[in-house]
């Protein structure tokens, strides 16, 4: 069962940076997703996974200093969030590694949580960022 995953204006928080790395951080999890429905390699897979991997990080970061430099009230929580978004990550990407799991079980976990951080945590960000600019 392929997932369409694509680009929706209702990932769209209202800030151009996150907005444009959510862009990349879905086209990133669309690539998992089209290797998983060719049944491409184990080992390429594995690698897709470990740039999705790196990529979160390096987002989670880049929003939390967005977070920071803002003065977000929900920070704290927020940097909490991603913390158990990755650990939930490398579990799944793990589980897939010693054949627990299959790629497309992870594209669905990387998918939900995607859609779901994004339309209600990130959202949050970017109304608190234009209350400041109003």
């Amino acid at each position: 069962m392929a997932i369409d995953i694509r680009w929706d204006k209702r990932f769209e928080v209202g800030h151009l940076r996150i907005d444009s790395e959510h862009q990349v951080f879905l086209d990133l999890i669309r690539s998992v997703s089209l290797a998983s429905e060719a049944e491409e390699p184990k080992p390429w897979c594995m690698r897709l996974l470990n740039e999705v991997r790196k990529y979160a990080d390096f987002h989670f970061l880049s929003e939390e200093n967005i977070m920071l430099r803002c003065g977000f009230p929900e920070y704290p929580e927020h940097q909490q969030k991603h913390a158990e978004l990755l650990a939930l990550l490398d579990e799944r990407i793990h589980a897939y590694a010693t054949d627990r799991i299959n790629l497309e079980a992870v594209v669905v976990f990387m998918f939900d949580w995607f859609a779901m951080h994004t339309t209600k945590m990130d959202k949050k960000i970017g109304k608190y960022i234009d209350g400041l600019e109003e």
